[in-house]
């Protein structure tokens, strides 16, 4: 098995803000305008909408006066969610007006932890993001943690994704990685010289990724340039511990040189790779033509052929926060990787020479 291709979302940092266009103006409901950052449109930002319309987020604000004696909190984990009659992102059960003088900053998260969700909390301040209590990924399968670039300065709101509303600009970013895997045969069959064909079924039985960290804790802080410093490695801090992940290949068909995703991408924490390995068991059948006029007959069969790639590669050392790896992996039916025909190293053993004298009676 070899790993071919590595793809990693890439990781630009800006700061959002909301800039006053008008002094005197009537109250007006606050509001989020939310994306989430994705190296995958030019501008980096889609629509939090198109795949967390359900998902509600947490909001911390702050108002900042004229005067910074008269400073004050303004959301304390206050529950942001969707209104879809009005098109618009605002705070779950309560209502907040924008201030005639002063401006507000914003700090948000997701998914939102209360009402019993099962997302982790985090401790937020005004330059700082921590997920001090440890956060089991494995045990909490599908929940994308993001955190949001800080909205500073922000005194109504403004058009900034051209999502068709309006709001608080609130980008989000992935806390974790996401992990994906595909495959195909390196070939599926060869036609010797001499004009007989050999055909290989590869059919996998079960997948997993084994010896993964699980559980971490990480810490934000707020840089100089306004963007979030994550820690120098990219990684969580893990705790001791880990588990296999197994992936659903049920409905996986017989590989062929075409690619083929294996299961669903899942969440993993960020973490240096070390003894992280992919677990394959294939079954692999093997058909002959002899060109005969006779046709193809099945041969033999290998079932649960049993082998192992290291996802640490000289390209990946780690699954960094927001990063998204696919491994490419072509699977050889026969080895080596290059096909290679059955070939006769003739020797003749030496006989066990015996002498054995007995006598014959007339």
């Amino acid at each position: 098995m070899k790993k071919l291709i590595i793809i990693a979302s890439a990781l630009a940092v800006f700061a959002a803000s909301c800039t006053r266009t008008e002094i005197d103006r009537p109250a007006s409901e606050i509001s989020f305008q939310v994306a989430r950052h994705s190296a995958a449109t030019k501008a980096g930002e889609e629509d939090y909408k198109d795949a967390y319309q359900a998902v509600p987020f947490g909001t911390y604000a702050w108002y900042k006066a004229l005067q910074e004696a008269d400073n004050a909190p303004f959301m304390v984990n206050q529950k942001v969610a969707y209104n879809e009659p009005r098109n618009t992102w605002a705070p779950a059960g309560s209502t907040y007006f924008w201030p005639n003088t002063g401006t507000i900053d914003f700090i948000s998260y997701s998914p939102y932890a209360g009402d019993g969700a099962a997302a982790p909390a985090p401790t937020i301040t005004e330059t700082s993001i921590s997920y001090a209590e440890p956060w089991n990924v494995e045990a909490n399968p599908g929940v994308d943690v993001m955190y949001a670039d800080k909205a500073v300065g922000c005194s109504g709101n403004v058009n900034t994704y051209n999502h068709g509303y309006e709001g608080v600009p609130t980008l989000f970013r992935h806390a974790l990685a996401k992990v994906a895997f595909q495959l195909r045969s390196g070939y599926t069959d060869i036609t010797a010289p001499t004009g007989d064909k050999t055909r290989w079924e590869i059919k996998i039985n079960s997948m997993s990724v084994e010896s993964i960290l699980t559980t971490g804790t990480l810490a934000l802080n707020l840089a100089g340039d306004g963007s979030w410093a994550k820690p120098e490695s990219n990684v969580w801090t893990p705790e001791e511990g880990t588990a296999n992940h197994p992936i659903d290949v049920a409905s996986m068909p017989v590989l062929t040189n075409a690619l083929q995703p294996a299961g669903n991408a899942f969440f993993v924490l960020p973490q240096e790779l070390d003894g992280q390995r992919l677990r394959l068991d294939v079954t692999i059948t093997t058909f002959r033509d002899n060109n005969d006029g006779t046709g193809e007959k099945q041969m033999f069969v290998e079932p649960n052929v049993v082998c192992y790639a290291p996802l640490k590669t000289p390209e990946i050392d780690a699954w960094g926060i927001n990063q998204y790896i696919i491994y490419v992996i072509t699977i050889s039916p026969a080895m080596p990787v290059a096909p290679m025909s059955i070939l006769f190293d003739p020797a003749a053993a030496t006989w066990d020479e015996q002498t054995v004298e007995y006598t014959i009676t007339l």
